[in-house]
């Protein structure tokens, strides 16, 4: 169901994740999200190494306190505890998710280091100055107002704090109507509003007052994780698992093929970000300052 303004209601979203989260669980494992490809990894390793890159890029300290915005299963936030000693928020709107990524973070020992939240992202009602890192791995191609979200994160973070965000794209590329057309297929098939460029999150990320904002087109190293998603598509547990689920299930899974051929055309494109929340800059009052020039001179 869409909003009055076009954008796909939240409970539509919570709805959809709380029914398939468990099969993605059992195709993809830890990760829902994409792999990053160099050189014949698995699946899983591949997720992994997205997540190895994205923490990289973003210069994610040891013991930081993150946000993951979205944090489906609890992968990533598993991953920040045990390789980087964080504490991690991890937020999700589906209470399915959140039941599952306790349990995982249960069996791991990481019961006090990991909390999960059922919470909508469009409003992100957290304390200002929060956090060191707010991590938005594959989640704001959900949400209607990806500004407003952005200067959110902004609001929560630390003075220094870094946002590290990687997101599907629409190609920047002139669209033409076939494009166009996989894009609205697409969106559809996994409950989006209109694909956002890469252009578009960087002016967010300007507007909401960040600094060193880096972007990377990261499509060429992703686009294999369609060949295996669309192979799990086709097998018979699947069929059997889409049989039992609902119009709204079947129809996400048959869009696999859609995904796989938007990157194979060019219409659908991968990016991963890193932003900044500028420190203030404190300066002595201006009489001050102009005394401690001249006292400098004396000396």
């Amino acid at each position: 169901m869409k909003s009055d303004n076009g954008s796909i209601q939240a409970d539509t979203i919570r709805e959809h994740y709380n029914q398939i989260s468990s099969a993605y669980g059992l195709w993809w494992g830890e990760h829902m999200h994409h792999g990053f490809w160099e050189d014949g990894e698995s699946l899983a390793e591949a997720q992994v190494k997205l997540i190895e890159r994205l923490a990289a890029h973003a210069q994610v300290p040891h013991f930081a306190r993150v946000l993951d915005v979205g944090c489906g299963l609890g992968g990533a936030s598993l991953w920040l505890a045990r390789n980087l000693d964080c504490s991690v928020l991890g937020i999700t709107n589906s209470p399915e998710q959140a039941k599952i990524a306790r349990r995982r973070a249960h069996a791991a020992g990481f019961d006090y280091e990991l909390r999960f939240a059922v919470m909508d992202a469009n409003q992100l009602d957290l304390p200002r100055a929060s956090f060191d890192v707010v991590w938005v791995l594959e989640c704001s191609e959900h949400l209607a107002e990806r500004a407003a979200f952005i200067r959110n994160c902004a609001r929560v973070l630390k003075p220094g704090g870094v946002l590290a965000l990687s997101a599907w794209l629409a190609s920047s590329d002139p669209a033409t109507p076939e494009h166009a057309r996989l894009l609205t297929d697409v969106c559809q098939g996994f409950l989006c509003p209109p694909l956002a460029t890469m252009q578009d999150y960087v002016g967010w990320m300007e507007a909401g007052g960040f600094d060193g904002i880096e972007a990377e087109d990261l499509t060429p190293q992703v686009t294999a994780t369609w060949r295996y998603f669309s192979d799990y598509a086709d097998r018979w547990m699947t069929k059997v698992f889409l049989r039992l689920s609902n119009e709204r299930t079947r129809r996400c899974v048959e869009t696999f093929s859609a995904v796989r051929r938007a990157y194979a055309e060019g219409a659908l494109a991968y990016g991963m970000f890193t932003a900044v929340k500028p420190a203030p800059q404190w300066r002595l009052p201006e009489k001050i300052e102009v005394h401690a020039r001249e006292l400098a001179t004396v000396f």
